[in-house]
């Protein structure tokens, strides 16, 4: 299949490309995050670019003939994304789901109080900000498509707004989690 995979997508066959997405992506996310120390969500979103790289590179003409596994030209797209992000992480701050998790959870004596907190605060933000965070967290959609999707310019200011929500929705579930203790 990997070494035909070009033909069949030239040829409009979206299911073969799919079945290679689908049996590529938990080996990709798990080497990526492993192997350059990223997050799961920012290897989900690279290895989302990866097969828009894929492709757009087989139908621009730019992929003529694999020499080598589809595995391995996949994962060599990714490995140039992944350094490329890292390189941008240089210069910016970013707020990960773990660390959110780690505010949501920390010194919680009961769960479902934090939970009730945390979706007060929720449904407190404005319906364009609580539906970022419902497309990339729930809907596991990338910064690009959310970008297009809300109107942002692009995937970086998304991100940039996603962070900022992030922070927002820290100090509020601070604040209320306290309201719930007394």
């Amino acid at each position: 299949m990997s070494k035909d995979i070009i033909e069949q997508v030239r040829s409009g066959n979206e299911k073969a490309f799919y079945d290679l997405y689908r049996t590529l992506r938990i080996d990709f996310i798990d080497w990526a995050s492993f192997s350059y120390d990223i997050s799961r969500e920012e290897a989900k979103d690279v290895y989302q670019e990866t097969f828009i790289v894929f492709w757009n590179n087989i139908h621009d003409g730019k992929l003529q003939a694999l020499t080598c596994d589809a595995k391995t030209y996949l994962f060599g797209i990714g490995k140039h994304l992944i350094l490329n992000l890292m390189k941008k992480n240089k210069r910016s701050v970013t707020f990960s789901s773990d660390e959110w998790m780690n505010v949501v959870e920390q010194s919680t004596q009961d769960h479902d109080d934090c939970r009730q907190s945390v979706e007060l605060c929720l449904q407190a933000l404005p319906v364009k900000d609580r539906r970022i965070i419902e497309l990339y967290y729930l809907e596991e959609k990338d910064m690009k498509t959310i970008a297009r999707e809300l109107g942002y310019k692009n995937s970086d200011v998304a991100k940039k707004r996603k962070y900022e929500i992030f922070r927002k929705l820290t100090t509020a579930v601070r604040s209320n989690r306290n309201f719930w203790k007394a």
